[in-house]
């Protein structure tokens, strides 16, 4: 699989490259949409929507290289509790 590419937001903003994520799960009347942004692109400190998301609440989002299995990234959603995924309404 290629890398995600950046995309276009408006006329002048470009969103850092980013996959959209749809979980869906017994027990969940409706299924859940979220994004994953990788954890070496340089346009995560600028994305428009990564930046409306709580400092806190961003690592929620990113996937991280896994050191030991070159060109894989690692990236868990967590459905409740404290390190809850970001989930976006749609």
């Amino acid at each position: 699989m290629e890398r995600p590419a950046p995309v276009r937001f408006n006329d002048e903003v470009r969103q850092a490259p980013h996959m959209l994520v749809l979980v869906f799960a017994r027990g969940l009347m409706r299924h859940l949409l979220t994004r994953v942004y990788l954890s070496d692109e340089k346009g995560n400190d600028s994305d428009p929507v990564l930046m409306r998301i709580a400092e806190e609440r961003r690592n929620t989002l990113i996937a991280w290289r896994d050191v030991s299995r070159a060109g894989l990234y690692v990236w868990n959603i967590v459905l409740q509790g404290t390190d809850e995924t970001v989930f976006f309404a749609w």
